[in-house]
């Protein structure tokens, strides 16, 4: 198809005779646009295409500025005239067209040169021709009977165009040399590709790809170049390119790439520094000879740090020298078309660094190309994660376990658990808010696993990414404090006691004060919840005030007359949840002491359980003010939990203390109980007339604990 343009200057006769002389004068004339096609004339390149509309820029040849513009000439201006000064113009007309290759977008370009002279009458004709380059791409059926998979992909500084397997479009480029890559796979299941250049490209040539595999699959002239036929009646380049199809040993006779060791999923992923000695080799061979081999580095280490090109030829030497120097070895290029080539990335792997202590990535493609031009890739990750191993801690209670974890990187974090020799592993959510970063970088995470059975052995699995760690935990018991119903009294001399005699679990003042004639904690038996119950009546004995107390230890005896020593706390390794039970409680107005000011106010009574880690009783000295440390900065208090009143009950009330524990993993090695008359009694203050009556203790397991 042709078209072409002419534009017509026209010196106008028919004016008036002071129009005429008017636009002699001023050097004005007149120009008249006309289209029309030709299919003679546009292009030997045969084309079905519409043409776009047509766009014509008329420009001063001087300046090259642009006089007049229309973007559609036959819409904008039609017959109309132009007015155009006396002098030279050029005069292009064209296809819209963006530049870029396409499929079916062919570009028409033409220009001509004019003179506007005065008085004179001027023709000008524009041909727009093809102006880029037009590709159709066939496959033969004998190629289709050897590939399951076939499409070729041409390019060149106008982008890129895939012709799929039944793809029958044309694709136009700008005039400019072509690359070639016909993607295949054989039907073994192998991908590789051949890879060509058409150089001496030309705009109006058509070049028609022709792929097939010749008569004999194993002919030795298949893998050539394109055997190349040109039209020069119709600028038509037939390119018929023969692929190879080998069926000896060998295979197909492609190039192989071997890495070593074999990566999953094309990952290998190694800690920072390479602590566990980790190699990684690749070796490319063909039994043609190797044209290329070529790598693509891409990662900020690569690119950025050591400034490598995305794209390395191997024969480069100033390139080998930079691979080399950040651990990459080569060998097996000396000649000029090796059969084999190997390449060592063992170095390179200890020097791969984190990035602001994270997990970098950095990827790899080995490019492999023969003397026929058969090319084949292999692509894999090197993955750099911290150097820092899983550490896990185990808290267990009777009926859940409580695991938290450490570890360099937050990805593919997993918590799994099964009973000990079971064989399937049970899989714990992690919530993500338990997801923390630490200030050095690290990661902890943790999770509660409930539905565990008491004194029971479990396997758990913790995974962080590639690294993971297995152990084992045994759950806890359920043992309960014995006498805590407060049933069973016997009196040993003058003073009362909890128990059985010869069995010291629960004590009190008792002793100390029996010694004055008095006992401020005595056995209940009349307002009671069950049984018996205790009786802890604050009282003043001679000289000092004494708070009626119950405690888990051992009153160890008196010293400066008045002054008690007392061991607090009974050995204990089960980890309760909660401690239940009943109080009544009639405080009175604080009479004696004065500590913090309290003198006057109303007595308050005290019921406390904490679970510690000691390696004996804390020794209590009254006289020297040696007191359990309840804050939260004790660190050897595990779990601790109190009810304080100081109202006045006219019936026992059931308490219900929750143990906050303040460490999760250690287990306790001891349990101190205490319930006090009068709070501030260890200090010799309070009310005389308080009382506070205790029954039916119990410590309870069945209960999940907020552990926070």
């Amino acid at each position: 198809m042709r078209q072409y343009i002419v534009g017509l200057f026209l010196f106008l006769i028919m004016f008036s005779s002071c129009e005429k002389k008017d636009y002699l004068d001023r050097g004005i004339g007149y120009l008249y646009i006309h289209a029309s096609n030709n299919v003679d004339v546009i292009t030997k390149a045969v084309t079905d295409t519409e043409i776009d509309s047509i766009s014509i820029a008329i420009c001063k040849a001087a300046t090259g500025d642009t006089a007049k513009f229309f973007g559609n000439y036959a819409a904008d201006l039609g017959d109309n005239k132009v007015q155009l000064p006396a002098g030279k113009y050029y005069v292009k007309a064209g296809t819209v067209h963006s530049g870029k290759a396409a499929f079916d977008k062919p570009f028409y370009f033409g220009v001509d040169t004019i003179d506007v002279v005065k008085a004179t009458i001027k023709e000008s004709e524009v041909v727009c021709t093809l102006a880029n380059v037009k590709v159709t791409v066939n496959y033969s059926d004998l190629l289709k009977k050897f590939f399951t998979e076939y499409k070729a992909t041409i390019s060149n500084v106008s982008g890129e165009l895939t012709f799929e397997e039944d793809e029958k479009r044309a694709g136009y480029f700008t005039p400019d040399k072509l690359n070639v890559v016909l993607n295949l796979v054989n039907n073994d299941g192998t991908p590789y590709q051949i890879v060509k250049e058409i150089s001496n490209v030309k705009a109006r040539e058509h070049y028609r790809l022709f792929f097939s595999i010749g008569e004999e699959p194993e002919s030795p002239e298949a893998g050539g170049n394109f055997d190349v036929t040109v039209n020069e009646e119709t600028n038509d380049i037939e390119c018929t390119l023969k692929v190879p199809v080998f069926t000896d040993e060998y295979g197909r006779n492609i190039p192989k790439i071997i890495t070593d060791p074999e990566l999953l999923n094309g990952i290998l992923s190694v800690k920072e520094t390479n602590p566990g000695g980790a190699f990684l080799t690749t070796q490319i061979t063909s039994k043609l000879g190797l044209k290329l081999t070529a790598l693509k580095l891409s990662s900020t280490y690569f690119n950025e740090v050591n400034g490598l090109p995305d794209y390395i030829d191997l024969s480069n030497d100033a390139l080998q020298s930079q691979l080399e120097a950040i651990g990459i070895g080569l060998e097996g290029l000396e000649s000029g078309n090796p059969q084999e080539v190997k390449i060592d990335f063992t170095n390179l792997l200890s020097k791969l660094p984190l990035l602001d202590g994270k997990k970098t990535t950095h990827s790899i493609i080995a490019i492999a190309r023969d003397i026929y031009g058969q090319q084949v890739e292999d692509t894999f990750n090197l993955e750099i994660r911290p150097n820092v191993a899983v550490e896990v801690n185990v808290g267990t209670w009777s009926t859940f376990a409580y695991l938290s974890a450490k570890a360099g990187t937050s990805d593919n974090l997993s918590i799994l658990y099964k009973e000990d020799g079971g064989q399937d592993w049970i899989d714990v959510v992690i919530d993500p808010i338990d997801i923390k970063q630490t200030s050095d970088g690290d990661y902890t995470f943790s999770a509660k696993i409930n539905g565990l059975t008491k004194n029971s052995k479990y396997q758990y699995k913790v995974i962080a990414d590639k690294d993971d760690v297995e152990g084992t935990f045994v759950t806890g018991d359920e043992e309960q404090i014995l006498y805590s119903n407060f049933d069973l009294w016997h009196m040993e001399g003058k003073a009362y006691y909890v128990g059985k005699s010869g069995e010291r679990i629960w004590d009190s003042g008792n002793e100390g004060g029996a010694s004055f004639g008095f006992n401020p904690t005595t056995e209940e038996n009349t307002d009671v919840v069950k049984g018996s119950a205790a009786r802890l009546a604050s009282t003043y004995a001679l000289v000092k005030f004494a708070a009626g107390n119950l405690f888990t230890g051992d009153f160890v005896g008196l010293y400066n007359t008045t002054q008690a020593k007392l061991d607090f706390g009974i050995p204990y390794v089960c980890k309760p949840t909660t401690l239940k039970g009943y109080y009544k409680y009639i405080p009175g107005k604080i009479d004696r002491g004065d500590y913090l000011g309290l003198n006057g106010k109303t007595d308050s009574c005290h019921i406390y359980i904490a679970l510690c880690d000691w390696t004996a009783p804390f020794r209590v000295m009254t006289g020297d003010n040696q007191f359990v440390d309840l804050s939260t900065n004790n660190n050897s208090i595990l779990a601790f939990g109190e009810i304080k009143d100081n109202k006045k009950m006219e019936k026992y009330e059931q308490f219900k203390i929750k143990l906050k524990y303040r460490d999760k993993f250690r287990q306790p090695t001891y349990i101190l109980i205490v319930a006090s008359a009068s709070k501030y009694g260890d200090y010799f203050t309070g009310s005389t007339s308080s009382v506070l009556l205790i029954d039916e203790f119990e410590l309870g397991f069945e209960e999940p604990v907020n552990l926070d």
